[in-house]
């Protein structure tokens, strides 16, 4: 199962530097036929990431994901 949730991270993070932004947050909702406003993603974004860096580490997108 931890597999799954890291593959999915990883999917998501399209640039590789361990994080997911707003933008690729979006870009893969939006990929999957998501209609998902900014704000929608941003708020999204505030509940999954617990320490208020505006972006996802792997243990907020497991933790989120659960």
């Amino acid at each position: 199962m931890a597999g799954d949730k890291r593959a999915a991270f990883d999917e998501i993070d399209t640039d590789g530097d361990g994080f997911i932004t707003a933008a690729e947050f979006a870009a893969a909702l939006r990929a999957g036929s998501e209609n998902v406003s900014d704000d929608n993603v941003a708020v999204i974004m505030g509940m999954a990431d617990k320490n208020g860096d505006k972006k996802i580490s792997f243990e907020e997108y497991a933790t989120f994901v659960r």
